[in-house]
């Protein structure tokens, strides 16, 4: 790579960077709070699930 080509990427790196747009403090938290309600909804459901596989596994065994 010459110097001409990895300046003229840092310059679009540079450009891409500026066109980010951050989410709000809250936006975040409401994400994260959905994201850790999610996880727990269905690691409840796992759980139910994988007992009455088990139950029934017990059961033939």
């Amino acid at each position: 790579m010459s110097a001409t080509s990895i300046t003229r990427f840092m310059t679009e790196v540079r450009a891409e960077a500026r066109k980010i747009v951050w989410p709000e403090r809250r936006e975040t938290i409401q994400a994260t709070i959905m994201v850790v309600v999610m996880v727990l909804v269905l690691s409840l459901f796992l759980w139910a699930i994988d007992s009455v596989f088990s139950s029934l596994v017990q059961a033939v065994i």
